[in-house]
C-alpha cells in the first residue's frame, strides 16, 4: 500500500508538495513508524479499520448538514482513518506562529474599536475597514476586561511549494470545528490506541480546560460560578452536533435565540422554573445575527436588546460582537507591516500573497493576472462566491473586472497556492490529496497568553488537484496528529478548588421538545402495535369476504384512522373496501401528517433538537431507529415487506424508552420527557378503548376485538393470568382501566403524570395542587368512582356502550386540557405570573 503510494509520486510527476515523502520516494522520518503500520496491516485490514471508525462516529450521532442538499441534514461525519502528521519540531515553529498572529489580530480589533490609531496612521485604509458588514459601529469602545479581547481564534492553513506554511483564512467571528476535531480523535484512539501510543499524539483535552478558566476569569458577574450558555443557530444549521456536543462536554447550556429575553438591561434564559440570569454567552451565531434591534431586522437567530446588555456589561458575548472584521481578507495584504509596527518583527507565518483591489497598482495587478488568481469579496458570505479567474471566459472576465470596477475597495486577489499533498485512504488504497489544517487557538487569561490546541481539524479535498477543501464541498476531516514525547511541565502545582454544583437549568425550548420527544415516542409506538395487528387481521380474513362487511377488520382500520388522525381515511366506504394504498402509505408516507413515517421522523427530529441531553447510548438507538426508517419510507414497500420493519421498529422504539428508564438522571429532562409520554399513552389508551369497544356486534367478533384491544396494550397475557377465563368486557376494561398495578391502565397513566407533575416547580408555593393537577385530579376522580359493570352494558337499541364512550371523553377532553396548560405554564412564557429566578440563588 505504501510502496505503490511512493512509486506514483516518483514516476507520474506528482505536482505537489508531499507531507509523507519526498519527491524521491524517501519517507520523512516522523512518518515512517505510521507508514510501517499502514504497510503491515495491508489494504484488507486497513478497509475494516476505516469503516470501524466510520461506525464509531455513526453511532455517535456524529453528523455535519449540507446546506441545499437534499440529502444534507444529518450527514454522517466522514473521517479519513490517515491522520495529517507534523513532527514535534515542525509544530513548535506554527504554534509560535499562531501565537503571533492572535496577537497581532488581537491588537488590531483593539485598536479599530478604540482610538483607531492604525486607520489614523494610515496602516489600515479607511475603506477597508468601514466597508466590511462584520465592522459593527454599534460595538465601538466597548471592550472586555484586560488585554485580550480576541478569547477564540482559528485559522485555515496549508504548506506552499516552499515547504512553509501559510495562512490561507482567519477566523474569529465564531470558529467551529473543535468539537468534531475531539470526535475525530476519540474514534481513532479506539481504533488505533497502539499507533497513537508509540508515536506518542499529543493529547487536545486541554484546549477546552482553558477555555472554560478564560470564562470564569473575564466574566465581571457571578465569577464564582456563571451561568454559560451556548448561543446556537438551531438544529438545521451545518455544524449543530458541536454546539450540542461543546455544551453538554463543557457543562454549558445549549439555547436558541428564542430561549433568551433581555430585561432591565440583563440577558435572561427562559426555563421552566421561570428566568434565569445569564453571565456569559459563547455564541455560535454570526455577529449580525445577534440583535435583529440593532444590527439585522430579519434575524430569528439573536436576542432582542443583546447588545444593549453588552454596552452595560452585564453580559459576556465571547468572541465579542464585531470581531469578524478581522477576518476580512483584504487586511492579510497589510499585515505584514503592521506586525513590524506593533511587534517589532516579521510574521512567522505569512498570509497567502493578497492584492486589495482599493488601490489602483493592486488592482491593476488584479487584473493582468486575473488568470492565475482566486477573486474574493472582502466579506465572506452565501452570497459572496470565491471566483477562480482561470475557470472564466473572456466575457465573464469583463463582466467580473467591470463589478470590480464599480466598488474595487470590495475585492481581493489572491494567489492560488498550489499547497501539499497528504496520504489518503480513497477507493481501498492511499493516495495523495491536497489538504488543509485548521488550527484553535484558546485565550489563557491566568498567563495573559494564548494556547494552541496541540492538533487541529485537517480536511483533504475527495478529488485529485481540488484546491476547495470544506466540508460543504465535500472534503474529507482527519485527525491531526503532533508527534514527541509530551513536555514536562515543571510549574508548581496550583491547589484545586472544589467548584460548587451548578443548578442544571432546562431552558423551555428544550423542555418543550423532550415533552414531545415522550409524545412522538409513545405515538408511534401505538401506531406500530396497532398497523401490526390490522396487517395481521388483514391478511388472515378470508378473500370471499368485503372488508366492510368484516366488523372486526372494519373496526381495527378505522381506528387507525381516528388514533393517526388521518381523517377521513377508513371511514370512507372507498379506502375501506381497497385499503392497501392507504395502510402503506400510512407506514411510509413521511409527508402525510399522523402517518408513522410522520411520527417517527418527528420523534428524531425533538430528538435531535435535545441531543445534548441524551446519553451516547440513546444516540446509538436513534441512528438505528433512523436507519430503519429510512428503509421504511420506500414508497414501493409491499405489506409484507412493511409487516417486518413494524417488527423491527416496535423492538428499537422499546429500547429507547427502557434506556430512557435506566440511564437518565431523575432531573426535569426525564419528568418531562415521561410526562408527554405518559399523556400520549393515557390519550391513545382511550382512543382505542373508545373505537374498538363502543359497539356490540356479535359474542365472536367482540371477542376478537377485546383480545386485539388487550394486545395493542401489551395486557393480552396478563389478562389470561389474572381472570383464566373467556374475554369478558368487564374484566377487560377493569385491566385497562382500573387496576393500578398495571402499567398499561388508564388510571397507572394518570397517576404517573401527576407523579411528574409533581416534581416540576410550581408557580404558586401556595398552592397544593397545581392548575394542571387540578385538571388532572379530575380525571382520575372520574375513573376510581366509575362502575365497570354499568360500562359493560350496551344500550340495547343502539348497541353503543354509551357509558364508556363518555367516560372516555371525558378524560380524553381533560388529558388534552392537562397537555395545554402546562404548554402555556411552562413552555409558553406569556402568563404575568412569570417570574424571575436570580442567577445568585444557592445551589442545590
Amino acid at each position: 500500500m505504501i510502496e505503490s503510494y511512493l512509486i506514483e509520486k516518483m514516476f507520474n510527476n506528482a505536482p505537489f508538495l508531499d507531507e509523507m515523502a519526498t519527491d524521491q520516494g524517501k519517507i520523512h522520518p516522523h512518518w515512517e513508524r505510521i507508514a510501517k503500520y499502514y504497510e503491515q496491516i495491508g489494504s484488507e485490514r486497513m478497509r475494516q479499520f476505516r469503516d470501524e471508525v466510520g461506525r464509531q462516529l455513526r453511532e455517535n450521532g456524529v453528523t455535519y448538514n449540507v446546506y441545499g442538499d437534499p440529502n444534507g441534514m444529518n450527514r454522517p461525519w466522514i473521517l479519513d482513518p490517515v491522520p495529517m502528521v507534523f513532527s514535534g519540531e515542525e509544530w513548535d515553529v506554527i504554534e509560535k506562529g499562531l501565537i503571533q498572529r492572535t496577537e497581532l489580530l488581537n491588537l488590531i480589533m483593539s485598536d479599530l474599536y478604540g482610538d483607531q490609531t492604525l486607520i489614523k496612521e494610515g496602516h489600515i485604509p479607511f475603506e477597508l475597514v468601514y466597508n466590511h458588514k462584520g465592522f459593527l459601529r454599534q460595538a465601538h469602545h466597548i471592550k472586555l476586561d484586560g488585554n485580550q479581547q480576541l478569547v477564540q481564534y482559528s485559522s485555515d492553513l496549508a504548506r506552499g511549494p516552499n515547504g512553509k506554511m501559510w495562512v490561507l483564512h482567519d477566523r474569529t467571528d465564531a470558529p467551529s470545528g473543535a468539537g468534531y476535531t475531539f470526535e475525530n480523535r476519540a474514534a481513532m484512539t479506539r481504533v488505533f490506541p497502539e499507533l497513537i501510543r508509540e508515536n506518542h499524539v499529543s493529547k487536545i483535552t486541554s484546549y477546552y480546560q482553558t477555555f472554560k478558566n478564560t470564562l470564569s476569569n473575564l466574566t465581571t458577574n457571578n465569577k464564582e460560578n456563571p451561568r454559560v450558555v451556548l448561543l446556537s443557530p438551531g438544529p438545521t444549521n451545518e455544524t449543530f452536533f458541536e454546539h450540542a456536543y461543546i455544551s453538554s462536554f463543557m457543562g454549558f447550556t445549549l439555547a436558541f435565540g428564542e430561549d433568551l429575553t433581555v430585561s432591565d438591561g440583563y440577558v435572561w434564559l427562559k426555563t421552566i422554573k421561570g428566568l434565569e440570569k445569564v453571565d456569559v454567552i459563547i455564541r455560535r451565531v454570526d455577529d449580525v445575527f445577534c440583535d435583529p434591534l440593532e444590527f439585522r431586522s430579519d434575524s430569528h437567530l439573536g436576542v432582542v436588546g443583546l447588545m444593549e446588555a453588552v454596552r452595560q456589561r452585564k453580559v459576556l458575548v465571547i468572541n465579542p460582537l464585531g470581531c469578524r472584521v478581522l477576518e476580512n481578507p483584504g487586511l492579510m495584504a497589510f499585515l505584514p507591516k503592521i506586525s513590524k509596527h506593533l511587534l517589532g518583527r516579521d510574521l512567522d507565518l505569512p498570509s497567502v500573497a493578497t492584492w486589495w483591489c482599493g488601490q489602483p497598482k493592486e488592482m491593476s495587478y488584479v487584473f493582468e493576472h486575473l488568470d492565475s488568481l482566486v477573486i474574493r469579496n472582502i466579506y465572506r458570505g452565501t452570497n459572496h462566491k470565491s471566483v477562480f479567474g482561470g475557470t472564466l471566459s473572456k466575457a465573464e472576465r469583463e463582466r467580473l473586472k467591470q463589478q470590480i470596477r464599480r466598488s474595487p475597495y470590495m475585492f481581493v486577489g489572491q494567489e492560488m497556492v498550489e499547497f501539499s499533498t497528504t496520504p489518503s485512504y480513497i477507493n481501498n488504497k492511499l493516495e495523495a490529496r491536497n489538504a488543509v489544517f485548521r488550527s484553535y487557538v484558546v485565550a489563557d487569561s491566568e498567563n495573559n497568553s494564548y494556547k494552541v490546541m496541540p492538533g487541529g481539524l485537517s480536511r483533504s479535498s475527495p478529488e485529485k488537484g481540488a484546491f476547495l477543501v470544506s466540508n460543504q464541498t465535500g472534503g474529507i476531516s482527519k485527525d491531526t496528529w503532533i508527534l514527541g514525547k509530551v513536555k514536562e511541565n515543571h510549574a508548581p502545582t496550583k491547589s484545586v478548588k472544589i467548584q460548587p454544583l451548578v443548578r442544571n437549568v432546562l431552558p423551555s425550548r428544550t423542555g418543550e421538545r423532550l415533552f414531545w420527544l415522550g409524545r412522538y415516542l409513545e405515538r408511534s409506538a401505538y401506531t406500530v402495535r396497532l398497523m401490526r395487528m390490522t396487517l395481521l387481521s388483514y391478511n388472515e380474513a378470508d378473500e370471499d369476504i368485503h372488508l366492510h362487511e368484516n366488523p372486526v377488520l372494519s373496526t381495527l382500520l378505522k381506528t387507525l384512522t381516528v388514533m393517526t388522525g388521518t381523517l377521513p381515511g377508513f371511514t370512507e366506504p372507498s379506502k375501506l373496501k381497497n385499503p392497501e394504498a392507504e395502510l402503506l402509505s400510512l407506514v411510509y408516507d413521511s409527508e402525510k401528517s399522523g402517518s408513522l413515517a410522520y411520527s417517527i421522523q418527528a420523534f428524531l427530529s425533538n430528538a435531535y433538537a435535545v441531543r445534548d441531553r441524551l446519553s451516547l447510548d440513546t444516540w446509538r438507538i436513534l441512528d438505528s431507529i433512523s436507519e430503519e426508517l429510512s428503509h421504511m419510507k420506500r414508497s414501493d414497500i409491499t405489506l409484507m415487506q412493511a409487516y417486518q420493519r413494524l417488527d423491527n421498529m416496535v423492538v428499537k422504539l422499546m429500547a429507547f424508552y427502557g434506556l430512557n428508564i435506566d440511564n437518565m438522571t431523575r432531573e426535569p429532562t426525564w419528568h418531562l420527557l415521561n410526562i408527554g409520554r405518559f399523556i400520549e399513552s393515557a390519550a391513545n389508551n382511550c382512543t382505542i378503548l373508545r373505537e374498538m369497544l363502543s359497539k356490540f356486534y356479535n359474542t365472536e367478533s367482540n371477542k376478537e376485538l377485546m383480545e386485539d384491544t388487550l394486545r395493542c396494550n401489551e395486557s393480552l397475557v396478563t389478562y389470561r393470568y389474572r381472570y383464566r377465563s373467556n374475554l369478558e368486557m368487564s374484566g377487560v376494561l377493569s385491566l385497562l382501566i382500573l387496576h393500578e398495578d398495571n402499567p398499561r391502565s388508564l388510571i397507572y397513566q394518570l397517576l404517573e403524570i401527576d407523579h411528574h407533575l409533581k416534581t416540576l416547580p410550581s408557580q404558586s408555593e401556595m398552592e397544593l395542587f397545581s392548575v394542571e393537577r387540578k385538571s388532572l385530579l379530575e380525571a382520575i376522580t372520574k375513573i376510581r368512582l366509575c362502575d365497570v359493570n354499568r360500562l359493560s352494558i350496551s344500550n340495547p337499541v343502539t348497541h353503543e356502550f354509551e357509558a364508556l364512550t363518555e367516560l372516555l371523553d371525558e378524560v380524553i377532553s381533560l388529558l388534552h386540557s392537562t397537555s395545554d396548560i402546562i404548554y402555556e405554564k411552562y413552555f409558553s412564557h406569556t402568563g404575568s405570573g412569570y417570574r424571575m429566578m436570580q442567577s445568585t440563588i444557592p445551589e442545590i
